[in-house]
């Protein structure tokens, strides 16, 4: 599912899925001779193991909790440290990290019933150049990563099973196991780790420039809201430029809407069809016969009439069923008027200006093109489709599509939703 994600980010924004691997120029694990663990080193992503903690580019996030984390050293050619480290602590990178325990990539140990943190760790650190070679410092001498997939229900000892022996020392060599050293709460040993699955699992990334424009508008951002949070507390100085002041927070809300309402489509886009969503390439053109057709309005109009009467939803009109963003423009109106105006006179005539209030629109840009959000809420009374004087047509949303009842289903379902109220 998170592949799925990812590669519809990239073929939205014209770009290749990468990998840690194709990233990073070394890879880390803790050293627990060092006070925090690593030594710092620049553009340093610290990655932690647990899903619950945060990624960080500065050794000094890590704190205490530095057992379970690893050092990946990037090319500053490719990625910034500082970017992944908020793209891990974001939805997508959260489901990513997720997604690797779930696929047996990081394998948790068993969680203790006493609260005391216990845990060990090995004397060296493992360092992986670009190439997948590696080698193993510290005082055992063992020359290569032990990448433990043991299973999850077994029980720690303090003792290293024989693949972590070293055969010319006798000592344990696993990367993640061998010192006393505190740990989460609950927590009786540190997980094994599938480096190399990891470190080649699919992930997004814009380039290098995008990410460094990125993390400046993030610092804007910032900035902004602090400037906000200072004026929200001078405001009641009434200054007296207050209607000037107005202005000029509403074009900056305006522009932060703009901004949202495209990504926040993307990110429906890129969900894809479901209960509470559908996509329409127009509301009233054939794209066949490139003619107006009755029949392309009726299905907007009862997926709209279907949303009303189930749990509400949202429609996008100018977006093909695969997700492409094709815009308004192949409905052919002269201009956004004629067509809002034309979506306003199917409403009325069709479904009635008493449903108007739970039916929202807008006209939103995305990708340089503007498509059509509609969003609709649960009606309290049974909603129904009026194509024509004499006939009415009865709509609610099973699964991605929209189903028609008739006769005693329909009676049941207005009974049971609505007590029987029409």
């Amino acid at each position: 599912m998170v592949e799925k994600e990812i590669d519809s980010l990239c073929n939205q924004y014209g770009l290749k899925p990468t990998s840690l691997s194709d990233l990073m120029l070394k890879v880390n694990f803790p050293e627990p001779d060092l006070e925090y663990g690593f030594a710092e080193k620049e553009n340093s992503l610290y990655l932690p193991l647990y899903e619950e903690l945060n990624a960080t580019s500065s050794l000094s996030g890590v704190g205490g909790n530095f057992q379970v984390y690893i050092q990946l050293i990037l090319d500053p050619e490719k990625a910034s440290s500082e970017y992944l480290a908020d793209f891990f602590n974001n939805p997508l990178g959260l489901k990513i990290r997720k997604a690797w325990e779930a696929r047996g990539f990081i394998l948790r140990p068993e969680i203790r019933e006493s609260e005391e943190p216990v845990a060990v760790i090995s004397k060296g650190s493992a360092l992986h150049d670009i190439s997948g070679n590696s080698s193993f410092s510290g005082e055992s001498g063992f020359s290569g990563i032990i990448s433990s997939l043991a299973a999850n229900d077994r029980e720690f000892s303090g003792e290293a099973p024989d693949e972590n022996i070293c055969a010319e020392t006798g000592e344990n060599t696993s990367v993640l196991s061998g010192a006393d050293v505190s740990l989460l709460p609950g927590i009786s040993s540190l997980p094994d780790v599938d480096l190399s699955s990891l470190t080649h699992s699919k992930l997004y990334l814009p380039d290098l420039p995008v990410q460094l424009e990125t993390l400046k508008i993030k610092d804007i951002t910032r900035e902004l809201i602090s400037q906000l949070n200072l004026f929200e507390c001078r405001l009641s100085t009434y200054p007296k430029s207050i209607t000037h002041i107005r202005r000029n927070l509403e074009l900056i809300r305006e522009a932060v809407k703009l901004a949202n309402d495209s990504d926040y489509i993307l990110e429906l886009i890129r969900r894809g069809e479901s209960k509470k969503l559908e996509f329409k390439s127009t509301l009233r053109m054939n794209l066949i016969t490139g003619k107006p057709d009755w029949n392309i309005e009726h299905a907007v109009l009862k997926t709209i009439v279907a949303y009303l009467n189930t749990d509400g939803g949202v429609l996008l009109i100018g977006v093909s069923n695969s997700g492409e963003v094709l815009g308004i423009k192949n409905d052919d109106f002269p201009n956004e008027d004629k067509f809002l105006l034309h979506f306003k006179q199917l409403i009325k005539q069709n479904i009635g200006l008493d449903y108007a209030p739970m039916i929202e629109y807008a006209l939103v840009h995305v990708n340089g093109k503007k498509i059509m959000e509609i969003e609709c809420r649960r009606s309290d009374e049974a909603v129904f489709l009026k194509p024509a004087k004499n006939d009415e047509e009865f709509y609610i949303r099973i699964g991605p599509s929209s189903e028609r009842l008739t006769g005693s289903k329909l009676i049941e379902y207005v009974n049971r939703h609505y007590n029987g109220k029409l």
